[in-house]
């Protein structure tokens, strides 16, 4: 099985543009909207607490997303106690 990444819209979009501290995102943007290994990238991204902007989410958005999964397996386990 090859890696995902050889088949990523971004491969051949300039780093920087993905590390665009405080201006938008617009060529990372159009990549992830358009690639067909965003959902594995968007794991990696999780798993790997990256900065910029990684599988159409910001750094921010990574951390929200985080610490609701957080929640709703404390949740969880509060409940099957």
């Amino acid at each position: 099985m090859s890696d995902w990444r050889q088949h990523a819209a971004c491969r051949d979009v300039d780093p920087d543009k993905f590390f665009s501290i405080g201006r938008p995102f617009r060529e990372a943007k159009q990549a992830c909207s358009a690639c067909r290994v965003v959902i594995p990238c968007f794991f990696d991204a999780l798993r790997t607490s990256g900065d910029g902007y990684q599988a159409g989410t910001t750094r921010n958005d990574r951390a929200r997303i985080k610490a609701w999964d957080r929640r709703q397996r404390a949740r969880l386990a509060r409940e099957a106690s």
